[in-house]
């Protein structure tokens, strides 16, 4: 972690207006805006080589004029991830806000009176009042209105997007961790997941995996044989967490185990991917049996758990390449991105997938890989290498991508490849008024991305006849994502 934090804050630096200068220079220009940093943290953070200098991340997104927490917390949630990697522990007490009571104090008072005024808060706002809230035991609000503003959290943060969501997320991860807030954090995921319609269902039940108390843990466990099969991916992240932090006892592993065997009997739907990403958490001696019958099926049914036969180095190659291409050539830690991606494409593990996939999508480097990715979204590629080139694409895509994703779309050279590409178009801010979704809409096949797309751009076609069903009634109550 003090090796990926150097490089992508040194690559941010690169790509800004401030590439060019030193060390040295830069800390000074800093100091000139108002942002004390020195030439010692700067060295410090961008060489990654010893502890990072973490009260200089946030002097990175003020200079590099980021909204606050961009860069912070997905650095803070992949730390949480792998807390034994240098660094890790530096990261895990970063906040954004400062220790003192009367600071915390004042930052959340100023929120009250913004609430209570009606106001808009941005995913920076809300991070800073988690952490103001959750630094100590003492509690700064009455437990009502906690729970109040953790169900508005929530809500916001299941349609959120990109820089609007990261900082949202590891807010309310930090809530989870937090044990007088943890089960209004719980109450307020049942509730809002309980609706029709409702999407990012998965996105708060993977907060909920955050959770540490045991009796939590036992609830959620006994809960899972009665959770339909088409609601399990939603369910899945939050207990494949407490499995990759060995939370379980062998009777309770064994208890998934058992649970996730019965379900393989009668699974209807075309992906296994809700039974991989538990199966994959569980000791190997009862998780492989269980990923093996899901590969007598069909060996592309899941991303998640081990493969023996996979080999990314081509795939990492021509990314980096890309990646390179029209950057920086060099840098200490020219390891990080190759192995970033690595995990991205090879991992075990959904969490580290993600989480490694999100740091590459919050570097420069985003966008000139999700264009590789898109020219190897081809029938002439080995499947598997298409399927994961499928999923870069609808995790890395950016504004920049535009002409390349439209032609991909317009290709429409599979089902999953649309689905993906059209998720990505919409995530990208790329999807306007003018952008017909009727074709979408009307498809058996694409209704649901049709009405995703819709929603989530609050695009007009919402409203059209073709746009019905629980989602899109959901979507228009919603009136659209959150970007900020």
């Amino acid at each position: 972690m003090n090796a990926v934090t150097g490089w992508l804050l040194w690559s941010h630096r690169m790509a800004s207006r401030f590439g060019g200068m030193t060390g040295k220079a830069f800390a000074a220009a800093a100091r000139e805006r108002g942002v004390s940093l020195s030439e010692t943290e700067v060295s410090r953070t961008e060489n990654g080589e010893s502890d990072i200098a973490i009260t200089a991340i946030g002097k990175y997104e003020r200079m590099l004029e980021m909204p606050p927490g961009t860069l912070s917390a997905p650095l803070r949630s992949a730390a949480r991830l792998a807390p034994h990697a240098p660094g890790s522990d530096r990261l895990a007490v970063l906040r954004s806000v400062p220790k003192t009571q009367e600071a915390r104090r004042q930052i959340v008072d100023d929120f009250y009176v913004r609430y209570v005024d009606g106001d808009h808060f941005t995913a920076g706002d809300w991070l800073m009042l988690v952490d103001a809230i959750t630094y100590r035991d003492n509690s700064l609000l009455p437990d009502a209105l906690v729970a109040q503003w953790i169900r508005i959290l929530l809500d916001e943060t299941m349609r959120s997007v990109n820089s609007a969501y990261y900082p949202r997320v590891e807010a309310l991860s930090t809530i989870a961790e937090c044990d007088r807030y943890a089960m209004h954090l719980l109450v307020a995921t049942r509730e809002l997941t309980a609706v029709r319609g409702v999407s990012g269902a998965p996105d708060a039940w993977s907060v909920v995996g955050d959770i540490r108390n045991p009796e939590v843990i036992d609830t959620l466990i006994a809960e899972l044989p009665s959770v339909p099969d088409h609601r399990l991916m939603d369910y899945a992240p939050t207990l494949s967490m407490p499995a990759y932090r060995n939370s379980f006892s062998t009777e309770q592993a064994q208890a998934i185990a058992t649970e996730l065997e019965r379900r393989l009997a009668t699974w209807s739907l075309g992906s296994y991917e809700p039974i991989a990403v538990l199966a994959a958490e569980l000791p190997s001696s009862i998780g492989e049996p269980i990923l093996r019958r899901i590969d007598n099926v069909h060996p592309l049914s899941r991303l998640t758990g081990h493969r023996a036969d996979r080999d990314a180095t081509r795939e990492i190659t021509t990314y980096t390449r890309a990646a390179m291409a029209t950057t920086w050539p060099s840098h200490p830690h020219g390891s990080v991105l190759p192995e970033l991606l690595r995990l991205a494409l090879t991992s075990e593990h959904a969490g580290f997938r993600h989480h490694a996939t999100t740091l590459i999508y919050c570097s420069p480097f985003a966008a000139s890989i999700c264009d590789a990715a898109a020219d190897l979204c081809t029938p002439d590629e080995r499947p598997l290498t298409r399927q994961l080139a499928t999923y870069l694409v609808s995790r890395l895509a950016t504004p920049d991508n535009d002409e390349r994703l439209r032609l991909l779309l317009k290709q429409g050279l599979s089902r999953g490849l649309v689905n993906n590409t059209l998720t990505a178009m919409a995530h990208a801010g790329i999807l306007t008024d003018q952008d017909d979704l009727q074709p979408f809409l009307a498809h058996r096949d694409y209704h649901y991305i049709g009405v995703y797309a819709a929603g989530i751009t609050h695009h007009p076609d919402l409203y059209s006849k073709a746009a019905d069903g629980d989602a899109a009634a959901w979507w228009r109550e919603k009136r659209g994502g959150i970007w900020e």
